[in-house]
């Protein structure tokens, strides 16, 4: 009658039929040898490499069941879970500036194309002692400050122009009515 198979053994096989030897080739003959002479050891073996299969099976499966979006998902929590937490008022202005860079430098370079076109074309101020170009400076008061023009006579070819001024409330209108000379009274 074969003795109880001790609990190390058991161990042994289980590293066997798993190809894990702790002990090296002295133990791998050690147990080769008791299976060749053990029916019951042979029987263990034989079925923790079928239940390894099976499990090995079963989490292959499981794995391919998993839907490509919940894996995208997975990762992407990992990535967060192992990039450095920014709440500060810094990392919050440069991930707002790493969103927004093609736009703030779009309009970076539009003002100091705007700066540059304006200093380039800007009328330059009229020596006191000679005629430049251009003559008269540009008035850029607001409406309310300025002088209010006033036309007297309007000289109109081919007819005739009447200039009427008024000034109430509101301020100072000009009306001006101009009439072909071509035209007959009454129609």
């Amino acid at each position: 009658m074969s003795q109880p198979p001790r609990a190390s053994s058991d161990l042994e096989l289980m590293e066997h039929a798993d190809g894990e030897h702790a002990d090296g080739e002295r133990a791998r003959a050690d147990v080769a040898a008791r299976l060749e002479g053990d029916p019951d050891a042979r029987a263990k073996v034989e079925a923790i490499r079928q239940m390894g299969e099976l499990v090995r099976g079963h989490l292959e499966l499981a794995a391919d069941a998993v839907h490509d979006a919940k894996f995208a998902a997975m990762w992407r929590r990992i990535d967060d879970q192992l990039e450095a937490p920014t709440t500060g008022l810094w990392s919050r202005m440069a991930r707002w500036f790493d969103r927004y860079r093609s736009h703030v430098i779009t309009g970076a370079v539009s003002a100091g194309a705007v700066a540059a076109l304006a200093l380039i074309l800007r009328p330059s101020a009229p020596d006191m002692g000679t005629q430049g170009r251009g003559g008269a400076a540009i008035d850029v008061r607001p409406v309310a400050l300025r002088a209010t023009p006033e036309i007297d006579a309007l000289d109109t070819p081919g007819g005739t122009s009447t200039v009427i001024n008024l000034d109430d409330e509101d301020g100072h209108t000009t009306v001006i009515w101009v009439t072909p000379a071509d035209t007959v009274e009454g129609i």
